[in-house]
């Protein structure tokens, strides 16, 4: 299949059969993986012949390559990215753009088979995953790292720059991918609740802040010697 025919495919709102064969299929990968998954458990559940996903997907990797780009773009949040254009300094930026990820991965919204489909993918990678990577993800990274070059005064390409924003990814990623373990480690915080998701939010920001204002200084006095 070629990566043209993987980026390239409606919403899924505007046909009822492709959204429930979406919804069908997430809960599928989600329960097997892509390579046990198959077909026709995925159509027998969405109440759709066999031949619809071929109409649709072209195959089961075209239907998953879907279902991992909905489990990475539900609730994207155009306001959040408008406010986050509009923000009067970087440090402001960064703060919403934090706050924007947790509240995208706690959204009421987001189908409960996202993060078990990361967890497979994680696991075992499939083709669609560089794809929607490219799609989804490496605008968000790329923004990102402006965001913290700027802070630093590095081009986004630097790789202390990349540093940060790898920091602030993984910061964000352990209250996603590690809720099973934080429920017993920590049963008083509630990321379904806006305040204690605002509360890491703040605590993400405030620490890479922090040691960003102390490097800040040193990086800016490289630069103009340069």
């Amino acid at each position: 299949m070629s990566a043209a025919v993987l980026l390239k495919s409606p919403p899924s709102d505007l046909d009822p059969t492709r959204a429930k064969l979406i919804a069908a299929a997430g809960e599928v990968f989600a329960e097997f993986g892509f390579q046990a998954a198959t077909v026709r458990e995925i159509c027998q559940r969405a109440g759709a012949n066999v031949a619809s996903i071929n109409y649709h997907f072209r195959d089961k990797l075209g239907l998953y390559t879907e279902v991992l780009r909905e489990s990475m773009t539900a609730n994207q949040g155009e306001i959040m990215q408008q406010s986050i254009a509009a923000a009067k300094t970087p440090e402001q930026a960064l703060r919403l753009l934090i706050a924007g990820i947790l509240r995208r991965m706690y959204s009421d919204d987001r189908p409960a088979w996202n993060f078990r489909i990361m967890a497979h993918e994680m696991a075992q990678p499939t083709p669609a995953l560089s794809h929607v990577i490219n799609e989804v993800l490496r605008p968000r990274y790329n923004q990102l790292r402006a965001i913290i070059g700027q802070i630093l005064h590095l081009s986004p390409d630097h790789e202390t720059t990349r540093l940060y924003a790898h920091s602030v990814i993984g910061q964000v990623i352990h209250y996603v991918h590690a809720r099973p373990v934080i429920g017993i480690l920590w049963p008083d915080l509630k990321l379904t609740q806006l305040k204690d998701r605002q509360l890491i939010a703040n605590h993400i920001a405030d620490f890479t802040l922090r040691n960003l204002r102390a490097v800040a200084p040193k990086t800016k006095r490289k630069e103009k010697s340069q």
